[in-house]
């Protein structure tokens, strides 16, 4: 995430190996429960993108 600051659900698959509901979900307590990401859109072409710190 570091080098390139923003990240989709398939990339997250594919770098973790997990399901779609698995990034689904990781993702999306990454978003909310840490406030680490923030979701840039909400359907087809969404990614996440890091909170400044």
């Amino acid at each position: 995430m570091k080098e390139r600051e923003k990240i989709t659900n398939k990339e997250y698959q594919e770098i973790n190996e997990v399901s779609r509901n698995t990034a689904n979900s990781e993702l999306k307590e990454l978003e909310n429960g840490f406030s680490i990401l923030i979701n840039k859109r909400q359907r087809v072409g969404s990614f996440y993108e890091l909170i400044a710190q």
